[in-house]
């Protein structure tokens, strides 16, 4: 947390960055607040509204030191401003000598507000970015000061300024004993109706019942796969053909890397070759947009194609799934040398790492209660290798989810096509890295 100067044309005014902030209902105002500021450990907190909810900012400022001051939050008249309001996602960058205050706000509400050295505020903006692109979120980013590198609209401390009387930091109210009136109404009631209750009171509801494994397995089951993990041989294929498809050259950036999820844009990262900033804001086409710009100056980030949808991992199939033993079998051959088994390769960059797998639910120690005879496991897996291996990917079991895929350029030497790296071949090429989970049965 940080406390700033005195703020001109005000009396004892400060702004403080870097409170802790969340979102409740306006009709539990009182109670969450209360609530929020014992979990944080906070004396102080601000509050404003949007539609039905209350967005709560808290925190424990050393008081002693500024016992005459009158304390605003800057997130909070940073989310206010007229210039912050309508916009889909906000972030703030503003440069406090070598510090940087970053207010994140999405549709109003303060997502984080943050008081950060340089290079962490130049981490987390291109953390703030990637997570816009993966949400499709359109971002606009503000800001001054020399070290915040380009924003898209100027905007200076003295924004803060306007709202004089809003955003203003309160102590926490304490919380009033209301054990005495408590004992006086029960002592009433006992005295006066113990009959009358004992007559009309209905017996205690029963304690519910304690699910049994087998029910908190299968619920279990229900709520892992409902989230429709996409098939690893039917999205990565997909996702390295589509990229192929994207242009590599725009504008003399060239093509770097690009992160895919499960759903929504992917995330590419251009890397300068004779370009300009300026030449690629004017000739990027829409599908690109928004584009960020790093502070190296050499590289520069866009959206790139969206993750297509594909069938899932189903449990329905689980008869149809290898063991663990036997995924091992069929994805970690041995090493080949492109002789009679394409699809066997495991050399020339193609590498499968296969993590144990671990039980879905893990059966508590001495149990007595009965289980199912199979039970699903769930492991991770990784596996490099270069564009033209996609049809290993295409042979892949199943049973094997794709959780993210990470796609990359190698360039090498002008006019060498392969390279020795600790002996081992590698191609200069469209490179990837895919991620998932596989499941088995035990």
């Amino acid at each position: 947390m940080h406390i700033t100067d005195p703020l001109p044309r005000e009396k004892n005014a400060r702004l403080v960055f870097g409170l802790e902030w969340r979102a409740y209902p306006s009709k539990q105002m009182r109670a969450e607040r209360r609530r929020y500021a014992d979990d944080f450990g906070a004396t102080h907190y601000v509050e404003y509204r949007i539609g039905k909810d209350v967005i709560g900012g808290f925190c424990a400022p050393e008081m002693a030191e500024f016992r005459a001051a009158k304390l605003y939050s800057g997130a909070a008249r940073i989310a206010q401003n007229e210039r912050v309001k309508g916009k889909a996602a906000v972030l703030v960058l503003l440069q406090d000598d070598q510090r940087v205050h970053v207010v994140f706000i999405v549709r109003g509400v303060v997502r984080s507000d943050d008081v950060l050295t340089v290079p962490q505020a130049r981490e987390r903006r291109l953390a703030v970015e990637q997570e816009c692109l993966k949400l499709n979120l359109s971002l606009t980013t503000l800001g001054s000061g020399a070290a915040v590198g380009e924003v898209d609209e100027n905007f200076g401390a003295a924004s803060l300024l306007d709202a004089r009387k809003t955003a203003r930091v309160a102590k926490v109210p304490a919380s009033i004993p209301s054990v005495v009136p408590i004992m006086v109404i029960v002592a009433a009631v006992v005295l006066g109706g113990m009959q009358l209750s004992d007559m009309l009171s209905p017996p205690a509801p029963a304690a519910p019942r304690e699910p049994t494994f087998e029910e908190k397995y299968a619920s279990l089951v229900r709520q892992t796969f409902a989230a429709k993990m996409p098939r690893a041989n039917l999205l990565a294929p997909a996702l390295l053909e589509k990229l192929g498809d994207s242009e590599t050259v725009v504008a003399g950036f060239v093509f770097e890397k690009a992160v895919c999820g499960t759903q929504g844009y992917c995330a590419e990262t251009l890397r300068r070759y004779g370009g300009s900033f300026d030449d690629l804001r004017q000739i990027a086409p829409e599908s690109m947009r928004p584009l960020h710009f790093d502070a190296d100056g050499l590289h520069a980030g866009a959206r790139g194609p969206q993750v297509p949808s594909v069938m899932p991992v189903t449990e329905r199939e689980q008869k149809a799934w290898p063991t663990q033993q036997g995924l091992i079998d069929v994805l970690q051959t041995p090493p080949q040398k492109l002789s009679a088994k394409p699809f066997e390769l495991d050399s020339y960059g193609y590498k499968v790492d296969i993590q144990p797998a671990k039980p879905l639910l893990a059966v508590p120690m001495g149990t007595s209660e009965s289980r199912p005879a199979q039970m699903i496991l769930v492991g991770e897996w990784t596996i490099n290798g270069y564009r033209w291996q996609s049809p290993l990917l295409a042979r892949l079991p199943s049973n094997m989810t794709l959780d993210t895929m990470t796609v990359e350029l190698k360039l090498g030497d002008p006019g060498v096509s392969t390279t020795q790296v600790g002996g081992t071949p590698v191609q200069n090429g469209i490179y990837f890295t895919a991620k998932g989970k596989y499941y088995v049965l035990n």
